[in-house]
């Protein structure tokens, strides 16, 4: 029977073993040189990050801080409807150029208002007393030239005839009794002119009481028409002109930079009516919200740049003309805020009332 040879399947399994133990090192070796993380060198630690700054200044430069802010007219004037009435005419637009007195706009006056003005115009006080100094100079002439005048002559007649009585009563022709009626009718005459005299003293102090209060009213007259005229804008002593009409015109030179929208011819406003703001534009005022830590780095007359979000082709140059030393926000819990104000030109009349726009304010270091 032939031998079995088990040598050579014993050398083949120990060969498989080594290739396998090989393979698994070099894997294991593989693996290592992946996940092996080499050491860093040692340095020294980075420094510590700079303190956050709010954003309230320009973080770009530390000589130039930016804000927030709104244009505004120096001066606005707005003009009111000083009585009721039916508007006639609107003489202008917005955006016009205006000279002082320029016509704005015609009305009529309602009957309330008429009544105002005759009041005015013909007040009752003065009318009387017109007519009181007329009676009473009157009376005073009348007292002077015909009543003394009388009196006078009935005291000379009298007198004359009082005379022939005690003539008579000389030579006995006429009896006492007639005598003292005539002189008794004489004293009377004389009491008589005595009150007449007294009357015209009377009087004449009482015409010059009505002459000085008579001045007084009508200086009164005066300045209340004066008044009249200015609130109606025209005068009183045209007949030409009816006595309802009357106007607006424009009370300072500058653009009308608002008319009320609920003027329209025909319209009839009460009394008081807003109508019309006038505002010289050739200068405006940006105001700007500050924080403190910004505020106490500005002086007056800082130099700056505006540039409006609705004009960004454009820079306008400014001036900080006014730091209030009040805040917007006195409350404790909050930091205050400040209103400043910029002054700058506006040749180009761009510059509306109330736009928005960055200021930069360059601050001595």
């Amino acid at each position: 029977m032939r031998e079995l040879d088990t040598e050579k399947p014993r050398r083949r399994t120990r060969a498989y073993g080594v290739l396998l133990a090989a393979g698994v090192a070099v894997v294991s070796l593989v693996l290592v040189v992946v996940t092996y993380e080499p050491k860093k060198a040692v340095s020294s630690p980075p420094p510590a990050k700079a303190a956050i700054v709010p954003p309230i200044a320009d973080a770009k430069s530390e000589a130039e801080i930016i804000f927030r802010g709104k244009s505004y007219p120096l001066l606005k004037r707005t003009v009111v409807l000083p009585f009721k009435g039916e508007i006639l005419s609107i003489d202008v637009k917005e955006g016009q150029n205006m000279n002082e007195g320029d016509l704005l706009a015609s009305y009529k006056l309602d009957r309330e208002a008429m009544m105002h003005v005759h009041a005015v115009l013909y007040p009752e006080m003065v009318l009387n007393l017109k007519k009181a100094a007329f009676d009473q100079k009157t009376t005073l002439e009348k007292m002077k030239t015909v009543d003394v005048k009388i009196k006078q002559i009935e005291i000379e007649r009298t007198q004359k005839e009082l005379a022939d009585l005690r003539e008579l009563f000389a030579k006995q022709m006429s009896q006492e009794e007639a005598v003292k009626n005539k002189e008794r009718q004489l004293e009377v005459f004389k009491k008589e002119l005595q009150g007449i005299e007294d009357a015209i003293k009377q009087t004449e102090k009482g015409l010059e009481k009505t002459n000085e209060d008579l001045r007084f009213y009508e200086a009164k007259r005066k300045r209340d028409v004066d008044l009249l005229e200015w609130q109606t804008k025209r005068s009183y002593s045209d007949s030409k002109l009816p006595m309802d009409s009357a106007f607006l015109k424009a009370p300072i030179g500058g653009q009308v930079i608002w008319i009320a929208p609920e003027l329209r011819v025909n319209s009839e406003p009460a009394a008081g009516f807003p109508s019309f703001t006038i505002a010289p534009m050739g200068s405006v005022v940006v105001r700007c919200k500050v924080h403190e830590l910004d505020l106490v780095k500005l002086n007056p007359g800082d130099r700056g740049t505006v540039v409006f979000d609705a004009i960004p082709q454009k820079k306008y140059p400014c001036t900080v003309s006014r730091i209030p030393w009040i805040s917007r926000n006195p409350a404790l819990e909050v930091p205050a805020d400040y209103d400043i104000e910029c002054d700058l030109d506006n040749p180009d009349g761009l510059i509306k009332d109330g736009l928005t726009c960055n200021v930069r304010v360059s601050i001595t270091q």
